[in-house]
Order: structure tokens, then sequence, then C-alpha cells
């Protein structure tokens, strides 16, 4: 079983797509924000980490470069997503991640991205 942790602020959609990637059977570890998904990487080690660009506090951004500069964990795959418009498309370009986005509702082209990102990288999980 893949282990995957998402990290998004707004409640319904969180669980939305938290309730929808358990359904496809995948292992969620959701966080609220930057700052609670901090707390677990320095615990965990997950096999993929989903993040929303914009939110309060601690942006998809900002826990992108703490994963990397910080924790040193860079192994890990980071795929940003948002439900809104207008994102820096540079930005995303500098920091090298996957970027995902989709309309606000419709996260079924998420949810399908990341199963076939599993399946074509056949990931090997490990206890954690």
């Amino acid at each position: 079983m893949n282990n995957i942790l998402l990290i998004e602020d707004n409640h319904d959609v969180r669980k939305n797509i938290a309730d929808r990637l358990s359904a496809e059977g995948y292992a969620i570890l959701e966080a609220n924000g930057g700052f609670s998904a901090i707390t677990y990487l320095e615990r965990y080690l997950p096999d993929l980490v989903i993040c929303e660009i914009i939110m309060p506090g601690m942006n998809g951004f900002d826990v992108y470069k703490i994963m990397f500069n910080y924790l040193h964990i860079n192994k890990i795959p980071f795929i940003q997503f948002t439900a809104k418009s207008g994102v820096d498309k540079h930005n995303l370009k500098i920091i090298n991640v996957k970027n995902f986005t989709f309309p606000a509702g419709n996260e079924r082209n998420l949810i399908s991205f990341i199963t076939t990102y599993f399946s074509k990288s056949a990931i090997k999980t490990e206890s954690i």
C-alpha cells in the first residue's frame, strides 16, 4: 500500500480527496496546513506528498522548501495542486515540482494522475 501525505487547508476538499484516494487503496495521512505537514514529515516518510499551493500561514512552496532544504527529504515525490486560478507558473518551474491544477470540485483528475503515477513508477513501500 502506498502512503500519501495530503496537505490541504480546506476541510471539505481534503476529506473528499482523502476519501477518494482511500477508496483506491492508498493510506492517507491528512494535514490541515503547512505547519502540521512539517510535523508529520519530521516523523514519517510517505511515498508521495500532495500539497495545496495556496494556504494561509505556510503555502505549498514553503512546505516544499522546508522539506528539501531543512529536512533534506528530496527523494519523496511532491505534487502541488490548486483549485484556484492565477498560480505563478514561473515559480513552479523554479522549484521543479510536479504541478497539477484542477477545477474546484473535479478531484477526479488529481486521483487519476496519482493512480497513473504509482502504476508507472511502481513505488515499493517501506514500513514507517
